[in-house]
């Protein structure tokens, strides 16, 4: 009787740490999974932030352009 608690027991701790295991190799893998993902997010806003500079530019120079046509529609 008392040796069959032990087997149980035994059996219990055996099922904890398998659990365990699976359980720390998912975590490192999400670990990893979100590194990736992070290492993503900082690259899609440093694209995004080139974008806008350029849209910035673009913004001006078609400005000046504008500006410059108006003057010479003026003194045509």
């Amino acid at each position: 009787m008392a040796l069959e608690k032990f087997d149980r027991l035994e059996a219990g701790i055996s099922r904890l740490l398998e659990a365990k295991s699976r359980l720390e190799a998912e975590n490192s893998s999400l670990m990893d999974s979100l590194d990736m993902k992070e290492r993503e997010v900082a690259e899609f806003k440093e694209r995004i932030r080139k974008i806008e500079a350029e849209k910035t530019l673009v913004k001006e120079k078609v400005d000046t352009l504008l500006a410059r046509l108006d003057g010479l529609i003026q003194n045509a």
